[in-house]
């Protein structure tokens, strides 16, 4: 199961929902992101490159791309519910180290539209696709406990598949360095269901409900 990790006990409303990874550089705590918790989202992710730029808006784009023209650090603030937070958030103490984006496939209409990842079936499995560490912070495991969270705020959430779209090989787009690794994935148990081309496999995990 790569580094190891605990699942705290949730509790209610889900915004307090937590998980512990251990990662070479300590003890990182996993959060729901809520309207709260945006600056620290906005931390991990800087003041600027491909990160920024996106804001995890690449996979939520609906058909026919964006009738207006706004950023997308907003349009992602925009549909941030603390009721069912699209993602979660990595602390070290109180320094927020990393971000994972987590949710129903349904939530992210480009995977539907790729001929690549579109859909294998007719589940709608949960969906982890981006993964954002901050500078400073990397190959130090941040990555890897990030994935083990989210598959636990899925559980948490009543999924019964988790689905995940790993690089396995060389990266040849900017999207190919957000999405983990097929090591990351393995490590955490998922298993390959398909592949469509030579380097972006789809892996699933099913998982008890909790």
């Amino acid at each position: 199961m790569g580094i190891g990790r605990t699942a705290q006990k949730p509790v209610s409303p889900i915004a307090d929902w937590s998980f512990t990874a251990e990662t070479t550089s300590g003890q990182m705590t996993v959060r729901p992101l809520t309207l709260a918790r945006f600056a620290d989202m906005e931390e991990v992710f800087g003041e600027k490159g491909v990160a920024r730029q996106c804001f995890c808006m690449h996979w939520r784009r609906p058909d026919g791309g964006y009738a207006e023209r706004r950023d997308n650090r907003d349009r992602f603030h925009d549909l941030i519910d603390d009721s069912r937070p699209p993602g979660l958030l990595g602390y070290l103490g109180d320094r927020p180290v990393g971000w994972v984006q987590v949710g129903p496939r349904s939530d992210f209409p480009t995977l539907g539209r790729s001929k690549i990842l579109k859909a294998v079936d007719d589940a709608d499995p949960w969906s982890i696709n981006c993964f954002v560490v901050r500078v400073g912070y990397r190959k130090k495991g941040i990555g890897s406990g990030l994935l083990a969270a989210a598959v636990g705020y899925a559980k948490h959430n009543g999924a019964r598949i988790v689905e995940g779209y790993p690089v396995d090989g060389v990266r040849t787009t900017a999207v190919d360095y957000f999405t983990g690794t097929m090591r990351m994935f393995a490590a955490e148990g998922f298993e390959e269901v398909l592949r469509r081309n030579e380097t972006r496999p789809i892996v699933r995990l099913p998982v008890v409900p909790n």
